[in-house]
């Protein structure tokens, strides 16, 4: 992630109350459970575009990360001081998906529409294995090793979060031992994978991670479903995503015009060209049959001539005389001279 990113879209904020770590609470000590927790509420302060209860007295870091108009991101990591306990709900850096074909190429690359969007090209997963995935990737430079074990929680999505009844939509949850240097930790992994087939696009979200001292795991657990059911949408936000969306498409409208115009003035060069092409071919092809025709006359001993009296063509055997005479019977006579009362000369057309 680039320093720009980081100043304009990564919300940091450390919230304390005074005498919530006194000495009946040491900072060694286990978190309480989240209802006896003080929580306060946190609004992303990048975009205003949503809010969250979050413990009183823990780091608190997130926010919204815009990558384009479509493309929106949020994230919401709390930590105890001590370290024993922090929950992650969804990341940036896990992106939106594309399933393969013949506009977005292969998979494996991605597909970056500069303001607009950054996808990546892959083939939808189910859920259990991208948390799999996930989780080795982000927990395995600091447990060593990461030993599978029995997952029974799932968490609840809000009503907001569910997706339309057209979606595929995939859920798990993966846990697993984690030795660090610190001491034993349990590691969770949630994700929810959802497909859309009309466009296909697909998504993990969201996807949540803890990773907490085995003896409050069920306390990190609990504390994450009261931040998920504390999540709100700020809908002044939700209008600014629609002016977002629109200047979008605005764009994508500008572009495909724009390239439509360009398309129209090619293929009237095109056209021109192929007319002008074609043109040049039928004169040939013309030539090339009067010719033909003038040789077929001459191989076959036929002459055309054209009676001046009715005004219409026709074909005769040539002879060795000079001129030809029909008469009103259509008997054609080739002689010198005219062969009598009744016939008249017919000219004879072309060489």
């Amino acid at each position: 992630m680039d320093s720009r990113r980081l100043t304009n879209l990564l919300i940091v904020a450390t919230l304390t109350c005074a005498g919530c770590f006194a000495a009946k609470s040491p900072l060694n000590a286990p978190p309480a459970s989240a209802s006896s927790l003080t929580w306060v509420r946190y609004t992303d302060s990048a975009e205003g575009a949503f809010s969250m209860e979050v413990p009183v007295g823990w780091q608190v870091q997130g926010g919204m990360y815009r990558f384009g108009y479509f493309d929106v991101r949020w994230m919401m990591d709390v930590r105890s001081l001590d370290g024993k306990v922090i929950i992650r709900i969804d990341d940036p850096n896990v992106p939106p998906y594309v399933l393969p074909g013949p506009h977005s190429g292969p998979a494996g690359h991605a597909a970056i529409k500069p303001q607009m969007y950054q996808m990546m090209v892959e083939d939808y997963q189910q859920a259990q294995p991208y948390a799999d995935s996930y989780a080795k990737h982000r927990f395995s430079s600091v447990c060593s090793p990461l030993a599978p074990r029995q997952s029974d929680w799932t968490p609840t999505m809000p009503a907001a979060w569910k997706s339309d009844a057209t979606s595929t939509v995939t859920q798990a949850t993966v846990t697993y031992d984690c030795a660090t240097t610190d001491g034993p930790r349990v590691v969770a992994v949630y994700a929810r994978n959802t497909l859309h087939p009309s466009s296909g696009l697909w998504q993990v979200d969201p996807i949540i991670s803890i990773i907490a001292a085995p003896s409050v795991m069920s306390q990190a657990e609990s504390m994450t479903q009261h931040m998920i059911d504390s999540w709100q949408e700020n809908p002044q936000w939700a209008q600014y995503q629609q002016q977002m969306t629109n200047q979008g498409l605005a764009q994508i409208q500008t572009g495909f015009s724009q390239f439509m115009q360009q398309m129209q003035a090619y293929d009237q060069q095109r056209q021109a060209a192929m007319n002008q092409q074609v043109a040049g071919f039928e004169a040939q092809q013309n030539a090339q049959a009067q010719q033909v025709s003038s040789w077929g006359e001459m191989l076959t001993g036929l002459t055309t001539v054209a009676d001046p009296a009715t005004g219409t063509q026709f074909q005769i055997f040539s002879g060795p005389k000079a001129n030809y005479y029909t008469n009103g019977s259509g008997v054609t006579i080739n002689s010198n001279l005219s062969p009598g009362a009744g016939f008249h000369q017919v000219n004879q057309v072309g060489p």
